[in-house]
């Protein structure tokens, strides 16, 4: 897709919804093979968490409002905190291989950074006038000819 001056079209130009797809993309195939296949409730809150940052990114992206956008962010930073910490709990739990997950976590920064610069611009954009609500046009009454 083309962009003009910088101009993003469709959500999946984002470098933050590209890099948490990516992590989405190699976190479910950790699900499907070895002990945790056993642990449904832990696969089930996994699978969702980190399901949701690529999610809450184009929901966001969709209302075309730079506030509500930046509140989808904050909700998909919180996913990824919580896919981190059920990323380290697996480890504990000797779901995964602790060399499996370390190249995750080092992708899930990457992720939080990049969705943290997201948010700030969109806050920034926030006071831009553009953004603004209009107010409705005063619609003088006319009498009655």
């Amino acid at each position: 897709m083309l962009t003009v001056a910088g101009m993003v079209y469709s959500y999946r130009e984002l470098d933050a919804w590209k890099l948490c797809a990516e992590l989405r993309d190699k976190v479910l195939p950790l699900l499907k093979s070895g002990p945790v296949v056993r642990d449904f409730k832990f696969c089930d809150q996994l699978s969702d968490s980190v399901r949701s940052p690529p999610r809450n990114i184009a929901e966001g992206f969709g209302r075309y409002n730079p506030g509500e956008f930046a509140h989808f962010l904050g909700i998909a930073r919180a996913s990824l905190d919580e896919t981190e910490n059920s990323l380290r709990d697996g480890v504990v739990s000797n779901y995964f291989p602790a060399e499996n997950v370390g190249p995750l976590i080092r992708l899930l920064a990457r992720c939080r950074i990049c969705v943290n610069r997201l948010q700030a611009y969109q806050r920034k954009a926030q006071s831009d006038p553009r953004f603004k609500p209009k107010k409705p046009a005063k619609n003088p009454r006319r009498e009655p000819s």
